[in-house]
């Protein structure tokens, strides 16, 4: 598979394979065959409705924002955050190709320190990881190869104008505590779900006890139901998403859960 990737960034160059990664991600994923690591965008369907507003915090090229778009229609709104350039003019020609108007995109990062942080691509045995891009304050310990400078931001600034907010989603390598940290006053008035790649156990310890006061209860997907989850366990969740559903949307879900 890297010999395949290699060969098509030889080949096409970084602008073109990712514009490439892209469009093949939703061709694939309408044949339903994009398997069980994107389960989670597949059970979009089940749970997001026509009007809502929804956040795509780490955007990359789209695999959740387009799916949210098509779900929520015209009447709904899409605020997508991707601030590494490439994947944001990614993104942002994508949604151009295919006409899409209910898509805000932000180009910042959310949950750093300071007003800009440093964003960086590193390299995994020989290959760049144009999916590990990261703040890389946070993760010293990788090899980069790429970075760039980005304007920092919170969730509470970027979003204090929405007159509802009904769903976000967060992967953001290892930064979504400070992420949700940086939207407490936006929680607490909209009562979002919250869909959160967390890879650590101690990490969903930490966003859990900082919003479990809000009415948040955790939940992990398998086989397309919600099992309530106890986040002191050692049970994992496939691709470390968790969903975090407030008290005020169980009844919303509730044909969902097992």
């Amino acid at each position: 598979m890297n010999s395949i990737k290699k060969f098509l960034l030889s080949l096409l160059g970084e602008k073109k394979y990712l514009a490439l990664l892209a469009s093949s991600f939703q061709k694939i994923f309408k044949t339903g065959l994009a398997g069980v690591d994107y389960q989670d965008v597949y059970f979009l369907k089940e749970f997001i409705q026509e009007g809502d507003y929804c956040v795509d915090i780490g955007a990359h090229l789209g695999y959740y924002t387009l799916e949210l778009s098509r779900l929520v229609k015209p009447s709904g709104k899409i605020f997508a955050v991707e601030p590494m350039t490439k994947f944001h003019n990614t993104l942002q020609n994508l949604l151009r190709k295919k006409n899409i108007s209910n898509v805000t995109l932000y180009q910042v990062a959310l949950g750093g320190e300071g007003e800009y942080v440093e964003m960086g691509i590193p390299k995994v045995g020989a290959m760049k990881k144009f999916a590990y891009a990261r703040v890389m304050q946070a993760h010293t310990s990788l090899e980069y190869v790429e970075s760039e400078k980005v304007k920092n931001s919170s969730g509470d600034e970027l979003f204090k104008q929405l007159r509802r907010l009904d769903f976000i989603k967060c992967d953001v390598e290892g930064l979504e505590v400070p992420v949700f940290a940086s939207f407490m006053r936006t929680l607490s008035i909209h009562h979002p779900v919250l869909l959160c790649e967390l890879a650590a156990k101690n990490e969903r310890i930490k966003l859990f006890e900082m919003i479990a006061a809000l009415g948040y209860k955790c939940y992990l997907l398998r086989n397309k139901k919600l099992h309530l989850l106890d986040v002191y366990s050692d049970e994992t969740a496939v691709s470390h998403n968790h969903y975090f559903i407030p008290e005020k949307s169980l009844e919303r879900f509730k044909h969902l859960m097992s």
